[in-house]
This record gives structure tokens, sequence and C-alpha cells, in this order.
């Protein structure tokens, strides 16, 4: 970066506001702002997520658990570690959490 008045090259300089590349002539830049603005911050209250009654909301499709037989499962895609292997899709129950895999291909 080079000064806009002289054409000097800029010079790191440590001030009381940060680092600022400055003209080694004493040339302000224009574009180089040195006044500090308080940041001011509010606390946002949050609501608290309480646990139901153990069924899992995520579980919306359905499967027959083997284990309790409730009738909701979650997919889980389970990614690739290596490039030649392929992904699957585990079904979790929405009750105890029994998680079986998910054979074959979909779609």
């Amino acid at each position: 970066m080079f000064c806009k008045t002289c054409g000097t090259l800029l010079q790191p300089r440590k001030t009381e506001y940060g680092k600022w590349m400055s003209c080694p002539q004493g040339h302000s830049q224009p574009e180089i702002v040195t006044k500090s603005e308080p940041i001011t911050s509010q606390n946002k209250t949050s609501q608290v997520i309480g646990v139901s009654d153990g069924v899992n909301l995520l579980a919306v499709h359905d499967h027959v658990c083997k284990k309790c037989g409730h009738d909701k499962c979650e997919l889980i895609e389970v990614a690739p570690f290596y490039s030649d292997e392929d992904a699957f899709i585990r079904m979790k129950c929405g009750k105890c959490g029994l998680a079986e895999k998910l054979e074959g291909r979909i779609g």
C-alpha cells in the first residue's frame, strides 16, 4: 500500500488503537479511521428446553423397533471414511435408542 499524498510505501505503526499502516513522511491517510467506538451488547434472555417424555422429537419416520415396538425412528446418515466405501443409513428408535443399519440402496 502506498501513501495517497506522496506515493511512498506505507509502514506498519503501532498506536493505542492497534496496528496501522502509516506514511513515514507523516501524511494522514483519509480512509484510515483512528477513532475507537465503544462496543455495547445486550444479553438476550434464552429459553430453556426441557426433556419431554423421553421420546426423540426427530424420530418422524415410520419403522417398528425390534426391541420395544415403537413405531417411529430417526434416520442418521453415516458418511464413508474412505473414498471406496459407501455411505449408509442407521435407523435410531425414538423411544429406546436402538440403532439398526438400513440395508440396500434408497431412492
